[in-house]
């Protein structure tokens, strides 16, 4: 019944681009993604294949993450055409570059994206209202400044002040973990914030959830943290998230925000009939790109 269904939306994508098909080939498709091996860079890959499947050829970069992704896209002499991003770092993205909000399409959700932050077992760093508090001269560790993490934080202490109480540090999320669980209170980096899929095993979760002797999640809750896009849909969500199933014996969940990951298109880089094409993909085929649950 799968490999039946599977069939049927394929014959339908072909049929659908059939005639675009025959018309003559349009220029490279180059997609946006993340670090290699990473969520993002799977949905690029996926994305490419299909348009393969309708004679499109693509090209499918890396990048530091989402704010990389919508400079390339944004700019005018970069062949990048297609970008991911979470919506938190398009929103903080326009209010610097309000004039991209005329040129870019928004092609679809790719999934739901949260926000962890982890600390030491030990660690006096609770809830999020901790890292609110003056004079601890705390870091904590967001990855790199092109990072859709990084964006995160930034947003965050945009929307909640008390945030920059605790300053970010550009430091790879699995060195920071090494860092608190070597040095303790000692070290200067205390937490370590993530944006990903609820269940997606990173480097991070993973180290996190099998030595639950050493780490904690904490949960984020300032309803500060409360803002919406110019579509007035909620760029966070409060949400009660599992990121592990059934994990020693119960389901592993943490209160924290959520927002969404999105596929952009410059308009003005692509032909009408390459947008037409990944419209009806993203219509017809999400699910081969995405993923069937987005995870």
């Amino acid at each position: 019944m799968i490999a039946k269904s599977a069939l049927s939306s394929a014959l339908l994508l072909t049929a659908a681009l059939g005639v675009a098909s025959a018309q003559a080939a349009d220029p490279l498709i180059t997609i946006s993604t993340g670090k290699s091996g990473g969520g993002y860079n799977t949905i690029g890959g996926r994305l490419k294949s299909v348009l393969a499947e309708q004679d499109q050829p693509a090209e499918v970069l890396t990048s530091a993450g989402s704010l990389e992704n919508l400079n390339r896209l944004a700019d005018p002499a970069n062949p990048v055409n297609v970008g991911l991003a979470q919506a938190d770092a398009l929103k903080y993205y326009l209010k610097d570059h309000p004039g991209f909000a005329d040129k870019f399409i928004n092609l679809g959700e790719i999934g739901q994206e949260c926000v962890f932050i982890v600390t030491g077992k030990d660690s006096d760093i609770r809830s999020d209202s901790d890292l609110q508090e003056k004079g601890k001269d705390r870091l904590i560790a967001v990855q790199s400044p092109n990072s859709g993490v990084a964006v995160t934080w930034e947003y965050m202490t945009e929307l909640e002040p008390a945030f920059k109480n605790t300053a970010p540090a550009f430091v790879d999320g699995a060195e920071a973990l090494l860092q608190i669980k070597s040095g303790g209170k000692a070290s200067k980096i205390q937490a370590v914030m993530v944006v990903q899929k609820p269940l997606a095993k990173s480097t991070e979760m993973q180290v996190v959830l099998e030595n639950p002797k050493d780490f904690r999640l904490i949960p984020v809750k300032d309803w500060d943290l409360n803002d919406e896009l110019p579509d007035g849909s909620a760029v966070y969500t409060f949400e009660d998230v599992t990121v592990a199933e059934k994990k020693w014996g119960f389901d592993t969940t943490v209160d924290t925000i959520c927002t969404r990951g999105l596929m952009l298109a410059n308009k003005e880089k692509l032909t009408a009939d390459q947008r037409t094409r990944l419209a009806k993909i993203m219509l017809l085929a999400a699910s081969r790109v995405v993923g069937e649950t987005g995870k």
